[in-house]
């Protein structure tokens, strides 16, 4: 059985620990390519943060989902999970969901987790969930939802099911996105996070952009697309409007503390109505596209 061996800091923030974390999710994907039966590793972690959380969450549930639609011998059971030695960091993984998101299963125990209000991994291929329950899942969360949130969700919901993966996916894969809302934690910080496994921003813009710039990078591609107005249309045909409302909850609320936006090689973190930091990564893809909203939760 083939092993994807999670490093001691499942982290895609800090430049130390990239690589590795990198090399973890490109050996759920050879696992996925090759149709082998895998053993997530987790004995050696020490913590996860919330964005490489959702990807985790993301390539495990993708490999399940494949299994049983392919019919690999053992369906999504052909993926097997070894949990933390350290007992605090096993706790963490069973408190916050993630041992219930990650663990074997297949579209069952997706449609659990999707009726827990209790977890904070979600996952679903529909343009238009069930708002209601997702408003009532982030308010349980978050006690009030900022401003704006949830217009700014149903927005990247759309961006994902017309935009994000090739028409001739599978029914499962196609148009799907995970998610997951931190608690609030004790210095009063808290983030929802949004994640597809699709082409990625770079990628759907790359004609337009080549014709346009002649070169550019994925980071520029993200900035790109950000700019009201912009679309992977030739002339925009006045759409290109969507990012206006994925950075609007960080632009109206005061507790916002940024927009970190991770797609094919590059990223963008957006705060104070402007970009703040823009990164390439030549060695890494992201895999498709992450959008993080991250609150201070309190009143600057």
């Amino acid at each position: 059985m083939k092993s994807a061996v999670a490093p001691p800091n499942i982290c895609i923030y800090r430049g130390e620990h990239l690589q590795a974390t990198m090399s973890f999710f490109e050996e759920i994907e050879e696992a996925i390519r090759l149709r082998s039966p895998v053993m997530i590793d987790f004995s050696q972690c020490q913590s996860i943060n919330a964005a490489a959380a959702v990807i985790t969450f993301a390539k495990i549930t993708r490999y399940q989902l494949i299994a049983d639609y392919v019919g690999m011998p053992n369906g999504h059971q052909s993926l097997k999970i070894q949990l933390p030695n350290d007992k605090n960091v096993r706790a963490f993984f069973r408190s916050t969901g993630f041992h219930e998101a990650i663990r074997p299963g297949g579209k069952a125990k997706l449609k659990r987790l999707w009726d827990d209000e209790d977890n904070p991994f979600k996952t679903s291929n529909s343009a238009e969930p069930d708002l209601p329950a997702l408003i009532r899942h982030l308010k349980k969360r978050l006690g009030k939802v900022p401003g704006k949130l949830m217009s700014a969700l149903s927005e990247g919901y759309l961006n994902i099911n017309h935009h994000a993966y090739p028409r001739d996916l599978i029914e499962d894969l196609f148009g799907r996105w995970w998610q997951y809302t931190s608690s609030i934690r004790p210095n009063g910080t808290f983030s929802v996070v949004l994640y597809d496994c699709g082409i990625g921003i770079p990628l759907s813009l790359d004609g337009k952009l080549s014709r346009e710039k002649k070169w550019h990078t994925d980071d520029f591609a993200i900035e790109y697309a950000m700019e009201k107005g912009n679309s992977r249309h030739a002339d925009n045909h006045g759409r290109g409007n969507g990012f206006h409302n994925i950075k609007k909850p960080v632009d109206i609320n005061k507790e916002a503390k940024h927009l970190f936006i991770a797609s094919g090689k590059g990223t963008v973190i957006y705060k104070d109505q402007k970009i703040d930091k823009s990164e390439m990564y030549p060695n890494y893809s992201f895999g498709g596209t992450l959008i993080e909203w991250c609150f201070d939760g309190e009143d600057k």
